[in-house]
């Protein structure tokens, strides 16, 4: 294994891969790719992708958990539609495969929507050069590489949303709000996936606040692997410092699973 693992997080992955069947999924943005002002920009790190491809094809499901669009998270990530590995964005209001969360796209989310729209669009008008983000089921304001003075206010707006529009759920993340008109998160995704895979367990990796619910979803199985990537509080059982080492921590679970 890569000597740039803890010992305890080389014991916990051991234990992980010695485990039936299991769950590896992974964020993208900021764990695979290094993050940048434009997520247009966003490429993954050389062969960490590949590395998912390799784990599925070898009979252990592999999924990418994303805020991007499913459209965005395929693009970015280079996953063709006939690849095993499955892909979940919007933070789970969409995915690759089939998932029962209990919320779906109906009349009343999309008038929550359009009415969303209208209010962040105003807020990002106020604050210019703020980025919106459309999805299928929200709205994102993006202030990466924006001035403090102006991403600050804009920011506070836009978590103050849902006071005006009733039933959009707010999520702040590193330099972006998303808006949502289902109430999903990757936490419940992800506990939806392993529940239809039925898997003994599950690794995760996640950079950003919106990542923590995966964390909390998680952290009541001891076999469950869950790693921060990068600074900040957490409710992750390990951490590494970067994406170049969240792929070393990916490929030393693909080592052990498909070895021989």
């Amino acid at each position: 294994m890569p000597t740039d693992l803890t010992p305890e997080l080389r014991s916990a992955i051991d234990r992980f891969t010695a485990l039936d069947r299991v769950l590896v999924a992974t964020d993208f943005d900021g764990v695979l790719a290094p993050l940048v002002d434009d997520p247009a920009d966003s490429r993954p790190i050389d062969g960490s992708v590949a590395l998912l491809e390799r784990l599925a094809r070898a009979g252990t499901p592999a999924a990418l958990v994303s805020g991007r669009d499913l459209a965005s998270l395929r693009a970015a990530a280079g996953v063709e539609p006939a690849s095993p590995v499955i892909l979940i964005g919007s933070h789970g209001a969409e995915s690759s495969v089939e998932l029962d969360l209990g919320a779906t796209l109906d009349d009343r989310a999309r008038q929550r929507l359009a009415d969303t729209v209208e209010v962040l669009t105003r807020i990002a008008e106020q604050h210019p050069p703020v980025r919106l983000e459309h999805k299928p089921a929200g709205i994102v304001l993006h202030t990466r590489g924006v001035a403090p003075e102006v991403a600050e206010p804009a920011t506070s707006a836009a978590l103050r949303v849902p006071e005006e529009v009733a039933g959009v759920h707010a999520m702040r993340g590193k330099d972006v709000v998303e808006l949502s008109v289902l109430p999903v998160s990757k936490g419940q995704a992800l506990q939806a996936l392993s529940r239809d895979l039925g898997v003994a367990a599950t690794l995760y990796q996640g950079d950003d606040v919106t990542d923590e619910t995966a964390f909390a979803a998680l952290r009541d199985d001891e076999r469950n692997v869950t790693v921060k990537v990068g600074p900040g509080e957490t409710l992750a059982g390990f951490r590494v410092a970067g994406p170049p080492d969240a792929v070393a921590t990916l490929r030393a679970v693909a080592d052990r699973r498909t070895a021989g």
